[in-house]
């Protein structure tokens, strides 16, 4: 496959985040509102706007009304979020408006600089000004058709308006949003909503940088023409190569015509991978919808290095065995996935509890690889996937603040799911049953969060995988002036009768942060993982920074040997992490490891470098799978 171009110097998009650095950078979205002018108007000021003051005179005339009234000018559910205090909403604030019906939908879209929820006067000047300039607000007619799940004439459905706000906030293209009831005294039975939406800095460069020779610039657009289409191009340069230039692109339309269908086009034309992929999908987004799937069409072509010999045992550089060849396959992916509610379950489990069926089928047709037997290079063998599957889902979601964001609003899943698996693969090989099981729970408690899962599968003929996972977080707990979270991951993973050639190991993601040797492979693997995160009050003009601690431990073994007889390898060390919650740049960090015993890896390892933003897994339950040896 192919690999990156070594980043020697500082990659272009920090350059693009010093930039930021020079001006204030807001952490919220600010609630006004663009509603009817009877009703509700644009705030200029808290003195020269007397509408402004007849809606707070007449929202704070009774409970309900005071509650419509501080929502629009804080935010409910990240009110001590400058103060690094969670405050968890238990209550949905939607449930005293059920049963109303819609009568208008009002679109309020704030810049993405300067307006603050804080501060509803506050307004963008100087370099805030010219940056809103800049950036395309996304167009309200997309928020209308493709992110909203109700309409004029609906019903409100209090879960509903929850999960519809939680997905624009986990949108790639809003830092926030919020949607707000207004009530109407004249007419109880009727209520406007306003959706409240406030873009990210959607306009990323990019830049790869090995010396003249050898570099690579992108640009990365999330929000194209405000269409809440996400494009990214990259090319690449290399003059030691007889094809110097390379280049890839993804075009990505998210929920189109309001079918929350996804659509994504990938071309990458490199050296060592040529990909040429179309996609369609609709997950389970919330427990409301009934219908899910997807389509995938793929053609794959790379240069795959043999490096290994059937035992795992790393092949000196010198070594005749070690050799290239070429790799070129195509790949198609069908499913589909029903979820039924169950009436047998009591009124409330019956809102967020589904049965889902499922099927799917999937076709890998190799054009170009190496020689196949029962014996040798089964990976690359012709076969057809056919899959059905059960289970059952519970899922419900708190928001909670100051986990992996530093600021934002995040949305923890808790509940649980059971799901079973079983169909049976025709290849040039063999004919062979599956089975497989998946099973987790995540849930709140005294001490904080916990989530475990379990995944098992395997064919008739022994090929088999087995794995758990457990992942705990602290609640905040107050040091001073800032509070800390403690993170704890525990993952143990192992195959039976694998193919040849096929191992997993302990490199960066799969076991020790930031590191990377051949050596670290096998068919067991057990990682420990521990991690404290300090969410500090220092703020670098916006952007927040957190200091924290790791410990990885894990051991890996070969086949010869049992996993518990392997040494323990481990890494240790520092680092600090900034993040500004307004752009749409992933969290970079600085950090500093200490590796005593990593073969092939130096002890001291200084990394400077972007971290995708991670999310917590839910218990949605999508296409049948394959439990994967990874």
């Amino acid at each position: 496959m192919s690999k990156c171009l070594p980043q020697i110097s500082t990659n272009f998009r920090y350059f693009i985040i010093l930039i930021g650095l020079l001006h204030t950078l807001p952490s919220h979205a600010q609630l006004v509102s663009t509603v009817d002018s009877s009703r509700v108007n644009t705030f200029k000021s808290e003195k020269d706007s007397l509408l402004y003051s007849k809606i707070k005179s007449r929202l704070s005339k009774n409970k309900i009304m005071s509650q419509i009234y501080d929502a629009l000018f804080r935010d409910i559910y990240n009110k001590n979020a400058n103060n690094q205090q969670v405050n968890q909403i238990e209550e949905n604030p939607f449930k005293n408006f059920e049963g109303k019906v819609i009568r208008k939908i009002y679109i309020k879209r704030l810049k993405v600089f300067g307006e603050t929820i804080y501060d509803t006067t506050k307004k963008a000047r100087g370099l805030d000004d010219v940056l809103n300039r800049l950036h395309k607000d996304t167009r309200e007619n997309v928020i209308r058709k493709s992110f909203l799940m109700f309409d004029v004439g609906d019903i409100i459905n209090p879960d509903r308006l929850r999960d519809n706000e939680r997905l624009m906030r986990q949108s790639s293209i809003l830092h926030d949003a919020r949607i707000l009831v207004i009530p109407d005294e004249q007419f109880p039975n009727l209520v406007d909503l306003l959706v409240i939406t406030q873009d990210v800095w959607s306009l990323l460069p990019d830049m790869e940088f090995g010396g003249f020779g050898r570099f690579a610039v992108g640009i990365n657009q999330v929000n194209f023409q405000g269409l809440g289409h996400s494009w990214k191009n990259t090319v690449y340069y290399n003059n030691g190569q007889d094809k110097k230039f390379e280049y890839a692109t993804r075009y990505t339309v998210p929920y189109i015509g309001r079918s929350f269908v996804t659509g994504q086009l990938d071309l990458i034309f490199r050296r060592e991978l040529m990909q040429n992929s179309i996609r369609f999908f609709r997950p389970f987004l919330t427990p409301d919808m009934k219908i899910a799937g997807g389509f995938e069409f793929s053609r794959y072509a790379y240069t795959k290095w043999q490096t290994l010999d059937a035992n795992g045992r790393v092949l000196k550089i010198n070594d005749t065995t070690v050799f290239t060849f070429p790799i070129t396959y195509n790949y198609t992916d069908l499913w589909l996935a029903h979820a039924f509610k169950l009436s047998f379950l009591d009124k409330e489990n019956q809102k967020r509890s589904r049965l889902v069926l499922s099927m799917r089928y999937s076709n890998y047709v190799y054009t170009e690889r190496p020689y196949v037997t029962k014996d040798t290079n089964q990976l690359y063998r012709n076969h057809q996937d056919i899959l059905f599957g059960m289970g059952f889902s519970s899922r419900r979601y708190k928001r909670d603040i100051l986990i992996y964001g530093l600021g934002r609003t995040e949305d923890v899943p808790y509940g649980y799911l059971a799901s079973f698996v079983a169909g049976w693969e025709n290849s040039q090989l063999w004919r062979r049953f599956y089975s497989g099981i998946k099973l987790a729970k995540g849930e709140y408690f005294n001490g904080g969060y916990f989530y475990g899962l379990i995944n098992a599968g395997g064919y008739t003929d022994g090929t088999s995988v087995f794995s758990l996972e457990t992942n705990y977080f602290s609640h905040l707990h107050k040091i001073g002036k800032s509070q800390i979270r403690h993170f704890v991951t525990l993952r143990y993973a192992a195959g039976n009768n694998r193919y040849t050639g096929e191992f997993i190991d302990l490199n960066d993601n799969n076991g020790i942060s930031s590191i990377s040797s051949d050596r670290l492979r096998g068919i067991k693997r057990l990682v420990l993982s521990y991690q404290a995160v300090i969410f500090s009050r220092v703020s670098f003009v916006g952007f927040r920074v957190a200091p924290f601690f790791f410990a990885d431990l894990g051991m890996v073994n070969i086949k010869e040997k049992a996993l518990l007889s392997s040494p323990v390898y481990s890494g240790f060390g520092i680092g600090f992490r900034f993040r500004n919650e307004n752009l749409t740049f992933n969290t970079f960090q600085i950090r500093l490891g200490l590796y005593p015993n990593i073969p092939d890896v130096s002890t001291f390892n200084f990394t400077f470098g972007d971290v995708p933003t991670l999310r917590l897994k839910d218990f949605d339950i999508s296409a049948p799978e394959i439990v994967p040896f990874k």
